[in-house]
């Protein structure tokens, strides 16, 4: 059985485990080939960043040397080893995690990371420093006074330090979601964590840090230390480093050729990962190959393994947890309407253009492009095409997808104050999948449509409808959900397709048809465009495949469901 690492982020467990390894290390020898020492590199959460860390630690560790050729011996690194490896002291810090409730609990758990970083680095090179040394930097509570005293520790022996910083921004980019004050107030010239990346510069020029490669989300604290730290180089958006985290499709078959005990099975099975995991591009330089996030397919893996069928829930919950804080994106700057606007074009338009911005400044007004910019970098938008210098920014995958629908119902359930709206959804859409009955379904929605406000639905029209649907729908997880499917020189509006390994009775293609009140005069004409629309999509090769398939013509007239009607193909005499 193939032993697949989903969660595991320590390298040397993983290569002596006998877990599966995904070998990105000919990276280290390219990225000592840029000609930069101090490195910083940005993904979305669960891509792989933590694991990229340890095997940097591992390979220039020198505590390591006498397991090189056991960690390395059968990977691209290890058949052509630079010659820094193994010849450093690391000095790792993870500031994930930090409690950031109030400015002293910030504070104390920035320390607590520095700390936990240092004891690590004297547990494991104690032996080249005068142990008295060691009790005077534990005793201090601030922390670029603590990076000095350690730099002064190091100038006593002639070994340089390799500094390893993982989610250098997990903390402040919670601050910046909920308290810009104290944001500004930590990273300002005054501010402590500027301070103490100022000595950090400090020790890369007295020739004691020797390289540093610092991982995070986003560039929203980049900015804010630029006068303090303005010696690091972003590759975010290099094309040279985009394979660096994240898999192939290659590498997707060749887990799954592994896992997969029925051969004919891999091909469907691909299909399915790539629609829900699949499709992020980092850079607008060539043409590269999209990228998955390793972590849904590892989770996807390790459970198809189990029962050779996909998972009934093809989220994982801790991407959903790690994801699910776009309400807190959507506030900042205090211009929630103005974001919530945006994602409505992305959902409607599929796109959306923008220039990304490779750093943020607080000190100035929060624009359209740093919020669609900073959607790109937590990987809730990627980059879809290029032209000239803007990027046509659109959703990656069907994962990224549910979690914008589910925050568009969290919003519909916040104006109608109904926590138990998910109920009536999957009650209604049991009835549509079992019994091929979707008037209850639209009646639901009808009846939220009067519920809310008129000034919500200003504007509100045919995509605006197949948003509040979608929301109900991608809830239940029961269908594999497609918008404007292409079908024989038209759209299909909605298409429910079967999803494994859900194996409901009927699958379904709506044509929605949305008329304002003074054109209500105009229904039978919408009604037979709608029949003839959906009679000529069904003529289609694509959709005659597709066993159990039902069309439905259905009409709004301002909040109110006119009709639903089920439509038959033609049949020719």
């Amino acid at each position: 059985m193939l032993k697949l690492p989903y969660g595991r982020s320590d390298f040397a467990s993983l290569i002596e485990g006998g877990y599966h390894y995904v070998d990105r290390t000919r990276f280290i020898g390219e990225l000592e080939q840029l000609g930069e020492s101090y490195l910083i590199f940005l993904r979305p959460r669960r891509f792989g960043k933590s694991l990229w860390i340890s095997t940097l630690s591992y390979y220039y560790g020198l505590q390591h040397k006498d397991k090189f050729e056991a960690l390395f011996g059968n990977l691209d690194i290890g058949k052509q080893p630079t010659p820094l490896a193994n010849s450093y002291l690391v000095l790792h810090f993870d500031f994930s995690g930090v409690n950031t409730t109030t400015k002293d609990r910030t504070y104390a758990g920035f320390l607590v990371k520095l700390k936990q970083g240092f004891q690590r680095f004297f547990d494991q090179y104690g032996d080249f420093f005068d142990p008295n040394s060691l009790k005077k930097l534990f005793s201090i509570e601030e922390p670029a006074e603590m990076m000095v005293v350690f730099l002064g520790i190091l100038s006593s022996q002639p070994r340089k330090v390799y500094l390893l910083i993982d989610e250098y921004d997990h903390f402040t980019n919670e601050l910046v979601s909920f308290d810009i004050d104290q944001f500004q107030d930590i990273v300002s010239k005054q501010g402590w964590v500027r301070k103490f990346y100022e000595v950090v510069k400090t020790g890369t020029g007295q020739g004691l840090i020797d390289r540093i490669f610092m991982t995070g989300v986003s560039p929203v604290t980049l900015d804010s230390l630029t006068s303090g730290f303005n010696i690091g180089a972003d590759h975010t958006q290099s094309p040279y480093l985009h394979e660096l985290m994240g898999f192939k499709e290659q590498e997707v078959r060749q887990i799954l050729t592994q896992i997969v005990a029925d051969g004919t099975a891999v091909a469907p099975m691909l299909e399915l990962m790539r629609s829900w995991y699949n499709g992020y591009t980092f850079t607008i330089e060539g043409e590269q190959d999209k990228l998955y996030n390793p972590d849904m397919v590892l989770y996807f893996c390790k459970e198809f393994q189990r029962r050779q069928a996909p998972p009934p829930q093809l989220l994982d919950t801790n991407i959903v947890s790690d994801y699910g804080k776009i309400k807190r994106i959507f506030q900042l700057g205090g211009k929630e309407s103005a974001h919530f606007g945006k994602l409505k074009e992305v959902l409607q338009q599929g796109q959306v253009t923008t220039r990304i911005v490779p750093q943020f400044s607080f000190e100035r007004d929060f624009t359209p492009e740093d919020f669609l910019s900073l959607m790109f970098y937590t990987g809730l938008l990627t980059i879809k095409q290029v032209k000239y210098n803007f990027s046509i920014l659109g959703i990656p995958n069907l994962v990224i997808e549910k979690l914008y629908f589910d925050f568009f119902r969290e919003l519909i359930e916040d104006r109608l104050d109904k926590r138990s709206l998910g109920l009536d959804i999957q009650s209604t859409v049991l009835e549509l999948s079992d019994n091929n009955q979707p008037k209850p379904l639209f009646e639901l929605v009808a009846n939220t449509l009067n519920q809310l406000s008129n000034r919500d639905f200003l504007h509100f029209n045919e995509t605006g409808l197949k948003m509040v649907m979608l929301s109900y729908l991608h809830m239940t997880q029961m269908y594999t959900l497609q918008s404007e499917y292409e079908a024989n020189r038209g759209y299909v509006d909605l298409l429910l397709l079967h999803r494994p390994p859900i194996n409901t009775p009927y699958q379904f293609a709506f044509e929605l048809k949305y008329l304002k009140q003074k054109e209500s005069a105009q229904l039978e004409t919408a009604l037979e465009e709608g029949r003839a629309q959906l009679r000529r999509y069904l003529t289609s090769e694509a959709l005659q495949t597709q066993p159990d398939l039902r069309a439905w013509l259905v009409v709004f007239v301002g909040t109110e469901m006119k009709v639903v009607e089920e439509v038959f193909e033609e049949i020719s005499s």
